[in-house]
């Protein structure tokens, strides 16, 4: 049951908004790059409307553009300091994968990923079309059954009403994440009737009855015994099919949505904070400007409220949502993590269990023609929230092959907590009142007192702390290794050599393989005469999975005596493929 709800909170909470400032641009990326950074301003748009009882709401965030100075914007880098950047200005799919270590082609054939949204957008197949053109992505059509939208029957022809609140956009952000991510996925996507609770569950169960091994659930609403029907919880629970949820956009307890002037749930959202699900929370990203991963905080762009200066309208209420459950127990794997007991949960389920990006000032660009309303926005656009992050790990999942028969796939997880070369450990923020400030500057505990539970008074249920904690559970993927894949990071390194031996129509071919810690699963040299790569042959002998370079080679025979040729090395591991750069020999 909720806790009884504190009256004045969203009053008390404007007067001291008045303290909160954000700070300057952010500093230059590194990476030895001659380019600056571009830093432009802008504010942020919820894009559906708050959750009524008994419905969900999305939990897509639009980026606004604003002039510095204007009220509610704030200062951010394009493409969180990456060089390579969205239409918009936000990140592409090679940054995500780059971010977290990935990569997009090295699996996800034969995975089903199930996206379940409300209403219909009768664009999405065209949209995503254009998202595929922009990124040189393979077309995933109907036509060629990479994609498939349903109603939540599972009919092809009798869909649900059109948007007109926003989920259209929802699923361009999901449709598009997944695909950007996972390449070789098939995207099943079931559009709910509503955005009731029932309808969604209802859809939830269509998506894992069509052979999704993934289902990712953008949207949530607080959880309540008053509200929770088993059935609905029901479709959340299938064992052995890896559901994930996104943890919210309302912070520590869903506090934010005194935004509303109504009071705060004091609750997390559902069907995130289900055990039988996995949780994702969202994170603040900083990227290199080759794309690297330079840093990862907990998501809240309300600031802290003891901020020096002036305010000048900068509050945003919006952050990670989370928090200790007030109906569901967390399951034992969740109890017996490292650092639980600082949670304060006790025998309480925790929102989140992993995080990935959600920022939508380090937001992602998609494509979303279709016009849900008259004043709706169209065409490429950055969106953030934990309607990113989630849609994220669902094909990060996919890519690592699903739950690999493990019943919750969550547990996978846990099995990590504190292994630096599968997941990143997010410490800095909190997704409470005070943001990570210590309670004495925050004013704490006299601050729950009057506001009710906005804040974990310091504990790591909502804030970040070395090893487990509530807004980011274990941390960030580095990798699939956490998730139940390859722990392998990168492609093999490969460096073309030179051609020797050359005469009597022969020639060796040789270079050098890297594995780095993967197995070598494909090592050929590509070659041919003139400028064509036509022909390939196996490189000697196989280089294994070590962390040293092995040098490799190739004997070619049949040459035609004073022809041109070239070659180079290419070889693939669990992470992908690389390819040497091209040299060429003239045969004797």
């Amino acid at each position: 049951m909720r806790h009884p709800a504190r009256t004045g909170l969203a009053l008390l909470l404007c007067a001291m908004a008045g303290l909160a400032v954000w700070a300057g641009a952010a500093a230059a990326s590194s990476g030895g790059s001659a380019e600056k950074v571009q830093t432009r301003y802008a504010k942020l748009r919820k894009l559906c409307r708050a959750p009524r009882p008994g419905r969900a709401s999305c939990l897509a965030v639009k980026l606004s553009a604003a002039r510095a100075g204007a009220p509610g914007a704030r200062p951010y880098v394009l493409a969180a300091g990456a060089r390579s950047k969205g239409p918009e200005g936000g990140l592409t799919p090679a940054d995500l994968a780059s971010a977290y270590s990935f990569s997009a082609t090295a699996g996800g054939t034969g995975q089903t990923v199930g996206i379940v949204d409300a209403y219909d957008d009768p664009k999405i197949e065209k949209d995503l079309a254009t998202f595929d053109s922009n990124y040189g992505l393979p077309a995933c059509t109907t036509a060629n059954g990479c994609f498939e939208k349903v109603s939540q029957t599972g009919s092809t022809t009798a869909l649900p009403p059109a948007d007109n609140s926003g989920w259209s956009v929802e699923m361009a952000l999901d449709v598009e994440t997944v695909h950007g991510a996972c390449p070789n996925c098939k995207i099943v996507l079931v559009e709910a009737d509503s955005e009731s609770d029932a309808d969604l569950a209802v859809a939830t169960d269509e998506a894992v009855a069509l052979g999704a091994g993934e289902v990712s659930n953008s949207y949530g609403s607080p959880e309540s015994e008053e509200e929770e029907e088993p059935q609905d919880r029901a479709a959340y629970d299938h064992p052995g099919v890896v559901i994930v949820a996104s943890s919210g956009d309302e912070g520590y307890l869903g506090w934010e949505e005194a935004e509303e002037f109504a009071p705060a749930p004091q609750a997390p959202d559902a069907p995130a904070s289900y055990a039988s699900v996995v949780s994702v929370g969202g994170t603040s990203l900083k990227l290199s400007g080759r794309g690297v991963r330079k840093s990862e905080t907990v998501w809240n762009d309300s600031g802290p409220p003891s901020a020096n200066g002036t305010f000048k309208h900068a509050k945003q209420f919006i952050a990670t949502g989370g928090g200790c459950s007030v109906l569901f127990t967390a399951p034992a794997w969740q109890q017996q993590a490292a650092g639980w007991a600082a949670t304060g949960c006790g025998t309480q389920r925790a929102s989140a269990d992993v995080s990935a990006v959600a920022d939508p000032y380090t937001g992602f660009d998609v494509y979303s023609s279709y016009k849900y309303e008259a004043f709706a926005e169209t065409g490429w656009m950055t969106l953030g929230g934990t309607s990113l992050s989630a849609p994220l790990i669902s094909a990060m999942y996919a890519l690592a092959g699903g739950s690999h028969g493990v019943s919750y796939p969550a547990e996978t997880l846990y099995q990590h907590l504190g292994d630096s070369s599968t997941l990143f450990d997010v410490t800095q923020g909190g997704n409470g009142y005070c943001d990570d400030e210590s309670p004495a500057q925050c004013g704490e505990p006299e601050v729950n007192e009057r506001m009710g539970d906005v804040d974990c008074m310091g504990t790591a249920a909502c804030d970040a702390v070395p090893g487990y904690d509530g807004p980011t559970g274990v941390g960030a993927p580095i990798g699939l290794g956490a998730l139940g894949g390859s722990a392998v990071t990168a492609a093999p390194t490969v460096v073309t050599g030179r051609a020797t031996e050359v005469e009597g129509g022969a020639a060796v071919l040789n270079a050098t393989v890297d594995p780095n810690g993967g197995e070598v699963s494909s090592c050929v040299f590509e070659w041919g005469p003139g400028t064509t790569l036509t022909q390939s042959v196996p490189c000697s002998p196989s280089p294994g999975a070590g962390d040293e370079a092995v040098a490799v080679s190739a004997h070619l025979n049949g040459l035609t005596p004073h022809a041109a040729y070239r070659f180079r090395i290419s070889a693939s591991n669990a992470a992908g493929t690389s390819t040497g750069k091209t040299k060429k020999f003239k045969a004797r």
